[in-house]
């Protein structure tokens, strides 16, 4: 059987910042009024730390610069902030507000430093500190340091024993990225199952498994959500059928199509001619000539150029269906086929 391109698109974009550290209720009065209260398993003990009254104050203004959109003098006052001060909370405060003030302004890798220097400042609570090093991870994912980020998010849901699904679908991105497919597949199937309505975790998972050639697993994924009328667009359709195909199911992809087809979600196209030529191809191989030949018949109209036709007008003149394969032959030629002389001995083979 001709190898049918595995559907697997680009995986959904996750992993994005949270400009969370922005926040002006924590400098009230040089005083940080909120205790942690996100991560209440985590193994490090939170320092419950406060600001000085400057540096509360320069704090203040740093925010107020950022939000501004002033982001290079927002940076470079969180900078002389971390290098003056001797209160780790204000330091790591301040390269908090310099990396978001950095990847707001675009400089990615910059802003990646600076929360690197937050985590390493040890100065902000726990929800902060997760937080920071939840936006590293972010960062490293963002700029292709897919092996540094992941390290970073294991270390957070190592001392956090969290599982939130944020950070098992940056996880799972990360794993995909780092050609760990099976891996990831097995996380986006994990995301999918706590939230049947996430379709981007199922179709994720889909192409992980696809990418890792575990075909069964993403058939299985797809098929139970087909059943449950959650297969609404035609990249749904698209993925099993084509999965059914890698998995050497030609019949349960034709059904699969021809439910696609009769709820209108497929539609004629190349793409689709490229998997009836797949299903007759395999269907001929196997000593089924009338099955070839519909599939064939069904590919021809929808494809681009004239080779299905052909592939038609062969299998046709093998039959000792010399008219028929006549025909399709001079439709071929019509089209456009590689092999012109062959279609047109085949489009002159006059009958015995």
């Amino acid at each position: 059987m001709c190898a049918m391109l595995m559907t697997a698109n680009a995986f959904a974009q996750v992993g994005r910042y949270d400009p969370e550290a922005v926040r002006a209720h924590k400098v009230k009065a040089g005083i940080q009024t909120e205790t942690s209260s996100k991560f209440p398993a985590a193994t490090r003990i939170s320092p419950e730390l406060e600001a000085s009254k400057s540096g509360g104050k320069a704090l203040t203004d740093i925010i107020a610069l950022a939000q501004a959109k002033q982001y290079p003098q927002a940076i470079e006052k969180a900078e002389m902030l971390a290098a003056s001060s001797s209160n780790i909370y204000e330091r790591s405060f301040a390269y908090d507000l310099a990396g978001n003030a950095a990847a707001d302004a675009g400089d990615k890798g910059k802003a990646a430093a600076y929360f690197k220097q937050a985590l390493d400042g040890n100065g902000l609570s726990n929800d902060d500190h997760y937080q920071v090093m939840y936006n590293l991870a972010a960062i490293q994912y963002q700029t292709k340091h897919s092996a540094d980020a992941l390290a970073t998010l294991d270390r957070l849901t190592t001392e956090t024993h969290s599982n939130n699904p944020q950070y098992v679908t940056l996880k799972a991105a990360l794993l995909a990225d780092l050609d760990r497919p099976l891996e990831a597949g097995a996380l986006y199937e994990q995301a999918y199952a706590r939230d049947p309505s996430n379709t981007k975790a199922l179709m994720n998972a889909v192409a992980a498994y696809q990418q890792a050639n575990a075909f069964a697993k993403s058939n299985a994924l797809l098929a139970s959500a087909q059943q449950k009328g959650a297969l609404t667009d035609a990249n749904g359709y698209r993925a099993l059928y084509v999965g059914y195909l890698n998995d050497n199911k030609p019949m349960q992809a034709l059904a699969v199509i021809d439910e696609g087809v009769a709820k209108g979600v497929l539609k004629p196209s190349a793409e689709l001619a490229t998997a009836y030529s797949v299903m007759a191809q395999t269907a001929y191989a196997a000593g089924d000539a009338a099955t070839a030949i519909a599939m064939y018949q069904r590919a021809a109209p929808m494809a681009t150029d004239g080779e299905a036709s052909l592939n038609l007008a062969r299998v046709l003149s093998n039959e000792h269906r010399l008219p028929e394969a006549r025909q399709a032959a001079r439709q071929a030629l019509l089209k456009g086929v590689r092999n012109t002389a062959e279609a047109q001995k085949i489009a002159a083979q006059k009958s015995a």
